[in-house]
């Protein structure tokens, strides 16, 4: 298969396939990254002293972090995992963040949805891949054997402003058009209002065409730059001018963050932009198909809604994984507030949140099209202007929670053997 990660389907089952031409189940941990520089307030424990109190500290953290990793049953360095462990051959997974430099359509979580038609897009998309490969430890992660491929972003928000995170089947055919709104309300120069405009004039050859098509009375299509809700007594009509302008966002966003992937590494796996759970419309997988390698989903339940994701691996063909999601016992771990995706996953114990750990991981990997679930995340988050809760494999004293890890590595253990008895059948 060469000397890159792929994926691949055999008798019905896929998984990543190992430049040794082995398949591969990827159980991954997300943040594994030291805590110091956005968590030192809330540390319950002074990491440079327990490391060594000198300038090695740091990669004897490191090497104790991997091997915690390790013995967990961990197989995969998810995303948000320190550089310093590029180039050390272990199987990884590493988000680009393209996106982050931007203009944004909506701002919802800090993340929100990027002007793709804005000159400062491309610019952002290649300002992020020269950050990753062209600088730091750049040179150690294009030459490292365990990559397994590239995030092109985070939860980038496909279903627009003040929508929720899918959790639930939302049925065949939901194709929400919130997004294009965030870019109707746009000013007349916006560069994604000017794109709007140029599809209407594509999709109608007149600005009377359009009249009797929606069902209005505009004399211009200068005029509907400086709207940003549109009559038209024929809404469907409207709806489907939106439809084919959130999949012209779309097809913007995947060949963009596609051709520069291609043009910085062009053998690692495109593992997509790690969608919200079942938010994302149908009409942006139908794009994304035709980039990515994989789809990737980040879920805060207790279930996976399994029918859905197997109508969305039959629309794409393409195999899914779970690359986030947590079970956290919120006021047993002393975290009686809790923020993000905690909320949605409390548990009342320990040996709770590994019981939860275990039903969601085996099911996951009881569906042949998955690849792999990566946890989030190494530490528990404390910061009250950011991330709070038990997340952690280890909590913020830097140890680990005994009773769950002993139960995420059985679970893990026992997964793999599900894997294998999948792949031989």
């Amino acid at each position: 298969m060469g000397n890159f990660y792929q994926v691949a389907q055999k008798n019905g089952n896929w998984s990543f396939i190992t430049p040794q031409d082995q398949p591969f189940y990827s159980l991954g941990v997300n943040g594994v990254h030291n805590q110091i520089v956005d968590q030192a307030h809330w540390l319950k424990t002074n990491l440079v002293q327990k490391y060594g109190g000198n300038r090695e500290w740091f990669p004897e953290w490191a090497k104790e972090k991997l091997s915690q990793v390790e013995q967990f049953g961990f197989n995969t360095l998810g995303a948000w995992h320190e550089p310093y462990y590029w180039g050390n051959g272990k199987p990884k997974t590493v988000e680009i963040r393209m996106s982050r430099f931007a203009p944004k359509v909506n701002t919802d979580w800090g993340t929100g949805f990027p002007d793709v038609f804005d000159p400062k897009f491309h610019a952002s998309v290649e300002r992020a891949c020269l950050d990753c490969f062209m600088s730091g430890r750049g040179e150690a992660l294009l030459n490292d054997p365990g990559v397994i491929g590239y995030y092109t972003d985070n939860e980038i928000h496909w279903w627009g402003h003040g929508g929720k995170w899918g959790n639930n089947d939302p049925g065949n055919g939901a194709n929400e058009t919130s997004l294009v709104d965030d870019y109707l309300e746009q000013p007349a120069s916006g560069y994604g209002k000017l794109a709007w405009i140029k599809t209407l004039r594509e999709r109608h050859s007149s600005i009377e065409r359009l009249n009797e098509t929606w069902g209005s009375e505009y004399t211009d299509f200068e005029d509907l730059a400086h709207i940003a809700v549109y009559r038209a007594d024929h809404p469907e009509a409207l709806e489907a001018d939106k439809l084919a302008f959130l999949r012209e966002i779309a097809e913007v966003y995947y060949t963009t963050t596609s051709n520069a992937l291609k043009r910085y590494d062009p053998s690692r796996l495109n593992l997509g932009d790690r969608m919200v759970g079942t938010s994302t419309p149908e009409v942006v997988f139908d794009v994304m198909k035709d980039y990515a390698d994989v789809i990737t989903l980040n879920f805060y339940s207790f279930d996976l809604p399994e029918r859905w994701m197997s109508y969305i691996h039959e629309r794409t063909g393409l195999p899914i994984m779970i690359t986030e999601f947590s079970f956290c016992a919120g006021a047993e771990a002393g975290f009686l507030m809790n923020t993000n995706g905690a909320r949605n996953v409390l548990v009342r114990s320990q040996s709770r949140r590994g019981e939860t750990y275990r039903n969601f991981v085996e099911g996951a990997a009881r569906m042949p099209f998955v690849v792999g679930t990566h946890w989030f995340a190494m530490y528990d988050y404390g910061n009250p202007q950011g991330l709070i809760g038990n997340y952690g494999l280890l909590d913020l004293a830097d140890e680990p929670y005994e009773e769950f890890t002993q139960l995420v590595r059985q679970t893990n253990e026992d997964v793999l053997q599900i894997r294998n008895s999948l792949e031989s059948s």
